[in-house]
């Protein structure tokens, strides 16, 4: 399945095209059909001409059921799935890469905050929101993410109760940058742990990077 999900998002576009091709082919005959059955004088002309109407309208239906399908696992089932959407080795960015290469060497990386647990300075740390913050609205969660063999990353929360609950995920190397959103507004105020997960191409996590946050009644 994961598989299946990474291929159809990454090849989106050429799927797209092979339904208009195939579509514009239907269509073609769908209305061939229909001037032929006008045309014909005779009732088994217009019986072979039916046919081909009601197999290329058939066929249109098809391809317009399948693109459908595309469009909504694109845009509504992979993105609530990051495991599966992200796990798959991305795309080289050979520039971007080469930059964050040459900004670790010139740079020594700062030490994750004070509290939090399991960071990697360098490699696996949430620095904003800081450990026992209290947070409330919507917010930004920043930090650093640039591991060996990166696959995707991920961050959650948990109540406390061993339940976590993910909140968003990505795909890119982030230094010192905004790893995504946090929308707070639904959550009960009260005392959350955060922490943000890490897996390379292979499938391997590594131990999360977590810190305790207050959520606060806006």
């Amino acid at each position: 399945m994961d598989a299946f999900f990474k291929f159809i998002k990454d090849y989106e576009v050429a799927i797209y095209l092979i339904f208009g091709v195939a579509g514009l082919f239907s269509l073609r005959g769908l209305v061939s059909g229909w001037l032929e059955w006008r045309a014909a004088l005779f009732g088994l002309e217009r019986e072979f001409a039916f046919n081909k109407i009601r197999s290329s309208g058939v066929i249109l239906i098809i391809l317009a059921m399948f693109a459908l399908s595309q469009f909504c696992f694109v845009s509504f089932v992979i993105p609530f799935f990051p495991s599966t959407t992200f796990a798959a080795t991305p795309t080289a960015n050979l520039l971007g890469q080469t930059m964050a290469e040459g900004k670790s060497m010139t740079a020594q990386p700062a030490l994750p905050p004070e509290g939090s647990t399991g960071c990697i300075p360098g490699q696996l740390v949430i620095s904003s929101p800081t450990p026992n913050e209290e947070i409330k609205g919507r917010i930004t969660i920043k930090g650093t993410i640039n591991i060996e063999n990166f696959g995707f990353y991920k961050y959650e929360y948990s109540a406390g109760n061993d339940l976590w609950v993910t909140v968003a995920a990505g795909d890119k190397v982030v230094i010192d940058g905004d790893l995504g959103n946090w929308d707070l507004t639904q959550l009960t105020p009260g005392d959350y742990q955060l922490r943000l997960l890490a897996t390379d191409n292979t499938g391997n996590a590594l131990p999360p990077c977590s810190l305790p946050v207050k959520v606060r009644a806006e």
